[in-house]
């Protein structure tokens, strides 16, 4: 232990934690630090450094791994658009079922590279948009449609009558030859006549389809899930755009057959 009445110090001249100053007795003495206690200090201050270092260590450790999962996360997902894209594109049932089974496991592994790196997909987190009236009640929206259509029907239905019985007091009153002629139950009986070849031509057709062509058939009908089946194309493989253009298709197609059933005579 060094005195501290001598003239000199094995500290003479060093830089310490003393507020930037040389370590001098009369420094020391100032700060009302003992030497030991500047050696703990020094100590201190050293391993305060070297937890700094470490932690910078780990922090560029960990930058280097979030990187690294970062690319092989782009490079998952690069992998299953592709197989996808190749899957729609090739002709051959074995080859596009091997792809879509490569694309699922791509999309394993970015569900598994996203948990390890704290990604949460859209799908996973709360809805936070606002939603509108007729969204907070799709149910609610779906029972007055379908009153609408009812009140509708009837309302129509009971003008139709009322101006029957208009076209038939007015009749009363005018020659054979002038009078007007109204619709009566024919009328309507031919309508209900028309709707009904219409449910019966629709089983009909699947019918003729499953006789001419089963696997047609087999594809088209809902209950009939399969992988290959026009339902579950329709939602997992199609664009946006291409599912508009059938839906567009169909719904026109339905109208016009419908404009054509009036044709029919019994």
């Amino acid at each position: 232990m060094v005195s501290m009445n001598d003239s000199t110090s094995p500290f003479q001249g060093k830089t310490v934690p003393l507020h930037g100053k040389p370590m001098t007795f009369e420094n020391i003495e100032a700060a009302g630090l003992t030497e030991e206690e500047l050696e703990i200090q020094a100590v201190e201050e050293g391993l305060a450094q070297r937890k700094a270092q470490l932690q910078q260590q780990k922090q560029a450790a960990a930058a280097e791994e979030r990187n690294r999962l970062t690319v092989q996360l782009n490079k998952a997902k690069d992998a299953g658009v592709n197989f996808r894209r190749e899957a729609r594109e090739t002709t051959s049932e074995a080859e596009k079922r091997q792809l879509y089974e490569w694309a699922t496991e791509a999309d394993l592994e970015v569900g598994r590279l996203e948990s390890e790196l704290g990604i949460v997909r859209k799908a996973d987190q709360p809805a936070v948009r606002h939603q509108t009236f007729f969204q907070r009640n799709r149910w609610a929206v779906a029972v007055c449609q379908v009153l609408a259509v009812l009140v509708a029907v009837l309302y129509f239905h009971g003008q139709f009558n009322n101006f029957g019985d208009n076209i038939r007091e007015i009749n009363h009153g005018l020659q054979a030859d002038e009078k007007m002629n109204a619709y009566d139950d024919t009328s309507m009986q031919k309508l209900m006549y028309e709707k009904m070849v219409v449910f019966i031509d629709i089983p009909l057709a699947l019918l003729l389809l499953f006789i001419v062509a089963p696997f047609m058939g087999n594809y088209v009908l809902p209950f009939m899930k399969s992988k290959k089946d026009f339902y579950t194309e329709f939602f997992e493989d199609l664009t946006p755009w291409q599912r508009s253009i059938i839906t567009i298709i169909l719904s026109l197609g339905l109208l016009f057959y419908l404009a054509v059933s009036h044709n029919v005579k019994p």
